[in-house]
């Protein structure tokens, strides 16, 4: 029986599409010879490379009069597709060919992304959210971090200044648990390359604990994400890392102003933790390291 040749269009946004590859393990599972093409934007494609079933991934960057969806229906149109999976309700899964459509769109259900994508596309219970790294992303993870330490991931920044939480939290939040339950860990501090000059004050502050600079931009997403695979614990803004984070390690996310009850961490052993009124600058270290022992430490699912 030859393989069958499936379209799934992701998000464009790294967190969106973290969330989303809990659909690809769905079809990982119930198509396991299937050829999956993945539309997905250019800052996001680099998650996908790894996926097991994956065919080709076509990046789009958006045009003006909405051209780039006619340079999608080219790349597109010559295969008749076994099945569409479309993450963003496009106009591009109703005009190929295909034998079945499976088209998420919002909905005024107030629910995880996973719980909506269950609900609205039919699939039953979906996994949690994974991703699948190269040989050479763990290679490259074994050697930013290697054997013999525990690691602590601190991920500070965000793209909207209302979701960070101030750097001087966490660099109490680092020292207290770094002299405390996680005495003995090595931190690791990870941003995008160009929101480096904000993380170094963090880097610099914790230079005792011989951290592990990660804000460079150097390494490949998914070496990154084989470095949370090596990691003990994650702390950070609600961001796309925080996302890849939650599909590896232990997790707790710092929520202001966006909605949690959305995008809160989905995980095995992740968690979240809201600021009074959206306003991070009011939620308290304290709050947050004795929050993050008890997913770390005494291994609770608080969710």
């Amino acid at each position: 029986m030859s393989a069958r040749d499936i379209l799934f269009i992701a998000p464009t946004r790294i967190g969106d599409a973290v969330l989303a590859t809990s659909v690809l393990r769905h079809l990982f599972a119930t198509e396991p010879t299937a050829r999956v093409s993945i539309i997905t934007s250019p800052i996001a494609a680099p998650l996908f490379e790894g996926y097991p079933n994956l065919a080709r991934i076509i990046t789009v960057t958006k045009r003006t009069y909405n051209r780039h969806w006619f340079t999608l229906w080219r790349a597109t149109f010559p295969t008749r597709w076994h099945a569409v999976w479309d993450m963003r309700n496009s106009i591009l899964s109703y005009i190929v060919r295909t034998k079945s459509r499976h088209t998420f769109s919002k909905t005024g259900h107030i629910a995880p992304k996973v719980k909506q994508y269950e609900a609205v596309l039919r699939t039953g219970l979906l996994p949690y959210p994974t991703l699948w790294p190269r040989a050479q992303d763990t290679a490259a993870a074994r050697t930013l971090l290697p054997d013999g330490s525990h690691y602590l991931i601190l991920a500070p920044i965000a793209n909207w200044a209302p979701k960070e939480w101030p750097l001087e939290h966490f660099i109490t939040l680092a020292k207290t648990l770094l002299t405390g339950v996680c005495a003995g860990y090595r931190p690791v501090i990870i941003c995008a390359a160009h929101e480096r000059e904000k993380a170094l004050p963090l880097l610099a502050a914790l230079a005792e604990f011989s951290p592990v600079d990660l804000t460079t931009g150097e390494a490949h997403l998914l070496t990154i994400y084989a470095c949370m695979q090596r990691a003990h614990g994650f702390i950070g803004n609600d961001s796309g890392l925080m996302h890849m984070a939650a599909a590896a390690i232990p997790t707790l996310g710092l929520f202001g102003p966006t909605p949690h009850e959305i995008y809160q961490p989905w995980g095995e052993r992740a968690t979240y933790i809201c600021a009074k009124n959206g306003d991070l600058s009011a939620l308290a270290p304290t709050s947050v390291a004795e929050t993050f022992q008890a997913i770390i430490i005494n291994k609770k699912r608080i969710l």
